[in-house]
């Protein structure tokens, strides 16, 4: 059984959260432990070669401690300093690249059994060598220009400038590292000593992780600065997902900003709620048409009124749904549609700081509950909930949009909330669709399983309660290949504790079955790819008679069951997918995201029907 947390989403993102890692000594780390190991090897070789390893090691560790003193000198901008360690590193890295080069190395690399392990060397030290040759000039260029301390702009934003030098820069580090994957790809980890394939297997994830990333940045280097209002303003509709009140995509998105973005500089324009549209009397109006095979899977109230629109799992339709209330509503089109939780401002609080609020300090360990469960004890009303949430989103959107804080570590937690299933994003101009869809934020069912197996168990709130902060979930799947199947299991516990007090948070809906208030009525929906067919469903009927839902949804067959859970108890559901005839895209495991972490526990059985997951 293979147990992560979010594993589908991890492999999406290349990389787990934390720290960004310092690319260069992780790369040359990693040929410095290959090279410990390599000694030992060459030891059966002749002498020869295990004293050009140890050369090549210690050639390696000095190049390494240039690495150091080159960033301590390139953030006090000492230009001498600078060049001297550039010029140690290249010399370091070359003259190591000459040794394995050697025809001794060629001639140990061909030697039964042990050859793979000096091949192995080689080709790691060289494609250090290529790094430092193709990357290391234009990569000082580029933190020359960006100076993290002086990238925020008065009044909030980021300086564009120095993103635009970059452009120049971009394409020969992508090229560099384009080249170092293609000299590490032929290394057979396999075929390796342990000691060996160790370190070999650092060296190719440093790679292999930032070379795609380098490559998408640098083909959307232009289209991101678009986006950042570079070429002209940009209007964005942020739409925050409430995941106490649970929707397929996050939660009930009753709150949002309308932001500009001009040259870098953001500018809240306006706060809207589901209030406004009582106001302008468009709510309850539906604007946009969806097939009648799509609406038999919901409640009529997904097109009529915005608490509901996330109730499908297919982002784009969210966003269309948006666009097309606010252009009835005010004439208003957005360039791009986001969508984001309380937990992905968690992450960004941990990075950006906290910020105070009437005199009460938001921060990453607090805004979760603060926002999803305490605002209600204390703000039982929903106009002064409301209230509060308008007042938290503004302090906490001009401390964001400051800028004063790490780019690198806000894009690793902005990644790592995208690894979560907590970001989405739609956007009117093709290109920046294109980058969405590329990085796997477009939130989109799709059309087929041919470049993703895309299924997954949804949840939608019944019950109108702000319950579900309060719940727990976790997944699991497994696979029969023979008879192409996968069955996939949710398990959901609800630990509402008897302290809340609020009609706001308790269930409203529960009275109408006879059930207590702390019970939530989860409306589950589970999705089989476009061309699959569910086989089985449990329950097989939902806990209320007469709202059992079946339909298609972009080519994604779907049924819904009403599942109720009462406090304290937990309960598993579950559904069997029955796959299409041949070759299937990588899996993509899909889930609503909770207020809390949800594991995701995929068994070893489903890599023989996904072999490229």
């Amino acid at each position: 059984m293979v147990n992560t947390a979010d594993e589908t989403s991890e492999r999406r993102s290349g990389r787990s959260a934390g720290e960004r890692p310092r690319r260069w000594p992780w790369v040359l780390g990693g040929v410095l432990g290959l090279l410990t190991a390599g000694v030992v090897v060459a030891g059966v070789l002749g002498t020869v070669l295990a004293r050009e390893a140890f050369e090549v090691r210690d050639d390696l560790v000095a190049a390494r401690a240039s690495i150091e003193t080159l960033g301590d000198a390139v953030k006090t901008k000492d230009a001498a300093a600078i060049q001297i360690s550039a010029d140690e590193l290249t010399a370091r890295t070359s003259r190591a690249a000459d040794i394995v080069a050697g025809p001794v190395w060629d001639l140990a690399a061909a030697v039964p059994q042990v050859g793979a392990n000096i091949d192995a060397v080689q080709r790691v030290t060289l494609s250090a060598k290529t790094l430092v040759d193709g990357a290391l000039d234009p990569g000082l260029q580029i933190m020359s220009a960006i100076n993290v301390e002086n990238l925020a702009l008065e009044g909030g934003g980021i300086d564009l400038e120095p993103f635009r030098g970059a452009a120049g820069s971009l394409p020969a580090i992508a090229d560099a590292f384009a080249a170092a994957k293609a000299q590490t790809d032929p290394i057979d980890v396999d075929a390796l000593l342990p000691a060996v394939a160790e370190p070999v297997s650092q060296v190719r994830t440093v790679i292999d992780q930032t070379a795609p990333t380098l490559d998408v940045v640098n083909r959307y280097l232009p289209t991101l600065l678009g986006m950042a209002g570079a070429d002209g303003p940009r209007t964005y509709l942020l739409v925050f997902q409430n995941n106490a009140e649970i929707r397929a995509t996050g939660g009930n998105p009753a709150a949002s900003i309308i932001m500009t973005v001009d040259n870098g500089r953001f500018t809240l324009a306006d706060q809207t709620s589901s209030a406004t549209f009582k106001a302008t009397g468009t709510a309850g109006v539906t604007f946009t048409t969806l097939p009648p095979e799509t609406l038999s899977l919901y409640p009529e109230t997904l097109t009529r009124y915005s608490q509901d629109y996330s109730m499908t799992p297919d982002f784009p339709t969210t966003a269309q749904l948006f666009q097309d209330l606010f252009n009835a509503s005010y004439g208003d089109r957005f360039d791009g549609v986001i969508s984001i939780d309380p937990v992905v401002l968690s992450n960004m609080l941990a990075v950006a700081g906290p910020v105070t609020v009437d005199g009460e300090e938001i921060n990453a360990d607090n805004a979760v509950r603060l926002l999803l469960s305490d605002a209600y004890e204390r703000f039982p009303r929903g106009r002064d909930s409301d209230a509060f949430f308008a007042a938290v989103s503004q302090a906490v959107f001009e401390h964001l949009t400051a800028g004063k804080w790490d780019p690198a570590k806000m894009l690793d937690a902005l990644t790592e909330s995208a690894r979560q299933q907590r970001v989405y994003l739609a956007f009117t101009d093709p290109t920046a669709q294109a980058l969405a869809v590329e990085l796997n934020v477009d939130g989109a069912l799709p059309e087929d399983t041919a470049k993703t197996s895309q299924l997954g168990i949804y949840l939608n709130d019944w019950g109108v309660g702000k319950m579900e902060y309060h719940l727990a979930t976790v997944m699991d799947a497994r696979c029969d290949a023979d008879a192409r199947t996968m069955s996939v299991s949710q398990t959901m516990t609800n630990s509402i504790p008897d302290s809340i007090q609020s009609p706001y948070t308790l269930s409203v809906k529960t009275e109408w079955y006879g059930m207590p208030n702390t019970t939530m009525l989860i409306d589950t929906l589970f999705f089989a790819p476009p061309g699959a067919t569910i086989v089985s469903v449990d329950p097989g009927d939902g806990d209320v008679p007469g709202l059992d839902r079946a339909g298609t949804e972009k080519g994604s067959t779907a049924v819904s069951k009403l599942v109720a859970l009462a406090q304290d108890e937990t309960r598993t559901v579950s559904y069997t997918v029955q796959f299409p005839a041949g070759e299937l895209g990588p899996l993509d495991l899909r889930h609503t995201p909770t207020a809390s972490a949800t594991p995701v526990n995929i068994d070893a059985s489903c890599a023989a029907m996904f072999p490229s997951s």
